[in-house]
C-alpha cells in the first residue's frame, strides 16, 4: 500500500503530543455522566417545517404502534377526512382504515401500495386477518385504498418485524401466517429479512411514490414493541433486537441517501430511540405495551416537530415515576395497552 506524503515537513509536527483529533464537519458525542434528554435523541431528525395542521389528510398505519398516532390525532382535533373504524373484517370499507394496524413489515406495506394501484392482484390464500378469517380483496376495496393515498398528505407509516412469512407460489409476502387448517410446508414459510432486501423494498416504496403519489410526505418511524414471538430457534429477545437492528439499519441506509433527502419528502420519526432512551422500564408488566404516559409523551413530542399543536409541557415522566407507579397499583390489576 502506497501512503501518500505529508502536506507539511512531517519534522514540524509532533507525533507524540498532537493538539488534538480532527473531528470532521459534524462530532456530536454521546451523553456521559447524565441522563439523556429529548434533545440528545431527536437532533437531525426535526422537519423543515410543520407538516400537519387541522386540515392535513394524515394517515397512519403499519404495526399496532401505528394506533397511537390515529388515536392521537383524532382526540386532538385533527384528521377528521377518513371513514369510521370497520367492526367487521368482511364489510365494505377502506382497507387502510379498517385494518390500521395489520401491516407490520415494510414487504406487505409495499405490496399493498402495489394493489392499490393495479400492478398486483392477492391470491385467495394470501391475507388473513387477526381473528383468522380470509380478507377478500374486493375491487371496490381497492378503488377505496388507492382514493385514500391520492387524497391522503401526509403518511406516517411504523414498520415493526424483520421475520415475514411468505407464500412460495405466489411469491409474495403475507400479512402473518396462515390458519393451521390451511397450511403447507412447500407453500408457507418464515425467513428473516436481510438489511440489503429491506433497503431494496423501501426504494420500491419510493418508486411507486414517485410513480403514483409524488406529492406526498411519508413519516418513518421503527415501533419499539417487542415481536409476540420469533419462529426462529432461538430466543426471542435476540431475535426482536436482531428484527429492529435490521429495520433501523435499512431506514438509516433510505433516510439518509442523498438521493433521497433532496426529494425532501421522506422523513424519520425516532419513536423506537425516545422509548427506549428517555424512559426507565417503559413497557407495562406484560413486557410488550407502552406506558400510557410514555406513549403520552412521545405523541407530545411528534407533535411539536410535526404539528401545529401548541404543547404547553412537553411531560416526559421522571424517571424513577416507574417505582411510583407499581407501587400504586394492587397485586393482579389489568394493565390497558395498545392490543
Amino acid at each position: 500500500m502506497t501512503v501518500g506524503s505529508w502536506r507539511d515537513n512531517p519534522d514540524h509536527i509532533d507525533l507524540w503530543h498532537p493538539d488534538s483529533w480532527y473531528k470532521g464537519q459534524y462530532c456530536h458525542k454521546f451523553p456521559c455522566d447524565r441522563p439523556l434528554v429529548l434533545d440528545d435523541v431527536i437532533r437531525g431528525w426535526a422537519p423543515a417545517s410543520k407538516l400537519i395542521t387541522r386540515d392535513t389528510k394524515v394517515m397512519a398505519f403499519g404495526s399496532c404502534f401505528a394506533e397511537y398516532f390515529v388515536n392521537f390525532l383524532a382526540a386532538s382535533g385533527y384528521n377528521r377526512w377518513q371513514l369510521p373504524k370497520e367492526e367487521d373484517a368482511v364489510c365494505d370499507v377502506n382497507l387502510l382504515v379498517a385494518l390500521p394496524i395489520s401491516f407490520e413489515n415494510l414487504f406487505v406495506i409495499v405490496q399493498h401500495v402495489r394493489w392499490a394501484f393495479g400492478e398486483f392482484t392477492p391470491d385467495s390464500k394470501l391475507w388473513f386477518t387477526k381473528d383468522k378469517t380470509h380478507f377478500e380483496a374486493t375491487e371496490d376495496r381497492r378503488v377505496r385504498v388507492r382514493m385514500s393515498f391520492e387524497e391522503g398528505q401526509v403518511f406516517v407509516i411504523t414498520v415493526g418485524l424483520s421475520e415475514v412469512w411468505f407464500d412460495r407460489i405466489a411469491n409474495e409476502p403475507m400479512w402473518r401466517t396462515v390458519p393451521s387448517g390451511l397450511y403447507e410446508a412447500e407453500r408457507h414459510v418464515c425467513r428473516r429479512a436481510t438489511v440489503a432486501e429491506t433497503l431494496s423494498a423501501f426504494y420500491e416504496f419510493d418508486a411507486l411514490a414517485e410513480r403514483f403519489m409524488p406529492d406526498k410526505h411519508f413519516i418513518f418511524t421503527l415501533s419499539p414493541i417487542p415481536m409476540v414471538a420469533t419462529f426462529r430457534n432461538q430466543s426471542p429477545v435476540t431475535a426482536n433486537q436482531a428484527s429492529k437492528a435490521i429495520l433501523r439499519a435499512a431506514l438509516d441506509e433510505f433516510v439518509t441517501n442523498g438521493a433521497i433527502q433532496k426529494k425532501a419528502r421522506y422523513h424519520y420519526f425516532p419513536s423506537y430511540e425516545l422509548v427506549l432512551s428517555l424512559f426507565d422500564r417503559p413497557f407495562l408488566p406484560d413486557n410488550r405495551h407502552i406506558r400510557p404516559d410514555v406513549a403520552q409523551s412521545i405523541m407530545n413530542i411528534f407533535s411539536s416537530l410535526y404539528t401545529d399543536l401548541p404543547i404547553e409541557k412537553m411531560n416526559i415522566p421522571a424517571r424513577d415515576s416507574y417505582s411510583n407507579f407499581l407501587e400504586s397499583k394492587r397485586e393482579g390489576e389489568n394493565y390497558q395497552g395498545i392490543r
